[in-house]
């Protein structure tokens, strides 16, 4: 009996790496091409790591977060209001987007390899992000196309979320060592070679059968997005309040941690505390979804997360901290899945390009936000975590709200 949970998420674990396994599936082929985006990513990261924080002066790395805060949400901005429209203009225009956004990447590398110690790699590093934003946009757009009768919306997210946070963590370590011996120019020269490959995986795209078949009637809203679904709204609002607590935290204890002269090691135990329970919580999501709707999820990750951070803000220390990490990083694991689920099912497929554009750009927002409120104000943990409470309480009790005049709404049209 202590081992069925175990065996349960080794189920649901097996299940994802034979989606990936199956070559075959149009699902399979979209998982590949995610693994490899993903892993081309942290390369980036790894290569870029080390002048931002911890090997600098805490008054300095103020200045640069903000700098790096502002960068990320500049790409969306260009990004959202061309891409969109773009997606939503032809059936193969998802495929091209994807394959167009992994050569631009092999391109960028190239040139950042060449420019490590240079200011020409700052203008192309915001290039890569901004055909990296094209792809996560693109990507919420096609599972519908990509998934099979048999998975519902939500479990197809989540298997890519779990694929994704394995390829970013076997990664990391090839990247780290490589990055140690070698230097950041070959870490992007290797990024190169996974690009190109990604490239190659996307160009053999396919439509699922399913995917032919229209939305039914009964699951359309107007044409235009995300704003034109309530439930999706909802979903949204939601998700933004989990998105920006996930922000505010990072940099809370950041910050707090340096200004205690904490070890690197404390702030490392904490952020694979939250990388591990995001992984846990993507492969949670497919049981979950049989017991539960997508609304119920993210009202139970709302209140959970409340109580835990009150609790964190009352007990203290680096236990519940690293279990506060844990708890936001399972929660919105969870969450997420389910937002894009809905905005999958309500939205018809002709506008979902600019629904997920709008999606993308919304969570950002709100992260960039979360995280700039603690690097720009110098609070105390404790009362960073009883904010943090009192916000996702506020969130919740929104949600909640917003679901029930939603039901009587429905109820009362209905007659």
């Amino acid at each position: 009996m202590k081992n069925k949970p175990l065996g349960k998420l080794q189920s649901i674990a097996k299940s994802a790496f034979s989606d990936l396994a199956d070559q075959s599936s149009p699902f399979g082929r979209l998982a590949l091409t995610h693994v490899l985006m993903i892993a081309g990513d942290t390369l980036v990261t790894v290569s870029l790591a080390g002048s931002l924080f911890f090997s600098i002066s805490p008054h300095a790395a103020q200045g640069h977060i903000i700098l790096y805060l502002l960068l990320t949400m500049a790409p969306f901005s260009l990004v959202a209001p061309f891409l969109g429209p773009v997606l939503d203009r032809g059936k193969s225009a998802r495929r091209v987007m994807v394959v167009s956004s992994a050569f631009a990447r092999v391109i960028l590398c190239f040139f950042m390899a060449n420019d490590v110690n240079s200011i020409l790699l700052f203008p192309e590093a915001f290039g890569l992000l901004v055909a990296s934003k094209v792809y996560v946009v693109t990507r919420g757009a096609l599972v519908p196309e990509m998934a099979d009768s048999e998975m519902d919306l939500a479990t197809a997210n989540a298997r890519l979320a779990f694929l994704a946070a394995v390829a970013g963590m076997v990664s990391s370590l090839p990247a780290a060592l490589i990055l140690e011996l070698l230097k950041a120019q070959w870490v992007l020269r290797l990024d190169m070679v996974i690009y190109v490959l990604a490239a190659v995986a996307g160009m053999r795209l396919k439509r699922s059968k399913i995917s032919e078949v229209d939305v039914p009637d009964s699951k359309k809203v107007i044409p235009g997005g995300v704003w034109s679904s309530p439930e999706a709204f909802l979903a949204l609002s939601a998700m933004s309040v989990l998105r920006g607590a996930v922000g505010f935290l990072t940099f809370l204890i950041a910050f707090s941690f340096r200004r205690s002269s904490a070890g690197t090691w404390e702030y490392g135990v904490v952020l694979a505390l939250s990388a591990i329970g995001s992984l846990i919580g993507t492969l949670l999501v497919s049981r979950l979804k049989r017991r539960l709707k997508e609304q119920s999820i993210m009202s139970m990750v709302l209140l959970a997360l409340t109580v835990i951070s009150g609790l964190s803000a009352y007990v203290g220390g680096l236990a519940m901290d690293a279990v506060l990490t844990f708890t936001v990083g399972l929660g919105v694991a969870i969450s997420r899945p389910s937002l894009d689920s809905l905005v999958q099912n309500l939205v018809p497929f002709e506008a979902q390009g600019r629904a997920f554009a709008r999606v993308e750009t919304q969570l950002q927002l709100v992260w960039v936000l979360g995280s700039l409120l603690p690097v720009i104000i110098s609070m105390p943990i404790s009362a960073g975590q009883a904010l943090l409470a009192a916000v996702l309480g506020v969130g919740a009790a929104s949600y909640l709200t917003g679901r029930r005049a939603l039901i009587h709404y429905d109820n009362f049209r209905k007659g």
